[in-house]
């Protein structure tokens, strides 16, 4: 079998290549308009498109971390602090409650510490780091989370193709009994689409109870305010939904 060329490949290993190959690709040149028009002429948002979850997310029976992905709510990360918030909507922009959010994610120098298959040597530990947690949207479709910007790392998929990966946190929508969404935010993507008119100023999302809920976990009291305090980074990653 001649690894650099893909026919050589038996053909289910080989789907499963074109399947990461193709969703990383999409992934990369991004979602495009967050509109779109439906045959009637209404304008909806375009949904977010999915996306492989990866080997590293945390494994059936692990104790989910909450809306702090710190070990503890004064620990020291050594990567640099960002809150990831956004709003769960529908193509409508209805708020979608009653789901939850789960998210998981590399520490700053790309390494998945708390995932026993992590490749061994790969990245440097951070023990302040918790890497995961899971928390209930608010009634208005707000989530916020407290956690540290990831590293981008380099593997090997399926033992023989070298890939790239850009700093980005897993998301998952789920209702009480399964995934409903699997999708990456791509954080240099969700930066670069700030100026973008859809997601609109963030006081809606200061006042939220999302986000006093996050200063209640962190001890950020400032956080329950109008603005991000200083130092903090805010990324904003809203998910649109086709349905729940």
């Amino acid at each position: 079998m001649n690894a650099s060329d893909p026919r050589s490949v038996p053909s289910p290993q080989r789907r499963r290549v074109h399947t990461a190959l193709l969703a990383a690709a999409a992934s990369a040149v991004g979602v495009g308009s967050l509109m779109t028009s439906t045959p009637s002429g209404a304008q909806q948002l375009r949904p977010t498109p999915t996306d492989f979850e990866g080997p590293y997310r945390p494994l059936r029976g692990t104790a989910w971390g909450g809306v702090d992905l710190m070990s503890s709510r004064d620990a020291v990360s050594a990567g640099k602090p960002v809150i990831l918030a956004g709003r769960l909507i529908d193509t409508t922009g209805r708020p979608l409650a009653g789901l939850s959010l789960q998210v998981w994610q590399a520490n700053s120098t790309g390494r998945y510490d708390y995932h026993p298959g992590e490749t061994p040597g790969h990245g440097r530990p951070d023990p302040a780091f918790r890497g995961h947690g899971q928390s209930e949207v608010d009634a208005d479709g707000w989530f916020a989370f407290r956690t540290i910007r990831p590293g981008g790392y380099k593997r090997t998929l399926f033992g023989f193709v070298p890939w790239t990966f850009v700093p980005h946190i897993h998301v998952a929508v789920r209702s009480a009994e399964r995934d409903l969404l699997v999708t990456q935010a791509d954080l240099d993507k969700v930066v670069a689409q700030r100026a973008s008119t859809a997601y609109g100023d963030h006081a809606e999302l200061m006042r939220s109870a999302a986000m006093r809920r996050l200063a209640a976990a962190t001890g950020i009291g400032a956080l329950a305010g109008a603005a991000v305090p200083e130092g903090l980074e805010l990324i904003r990653f809203d998910v649109v939904m086709a349905s729940a």
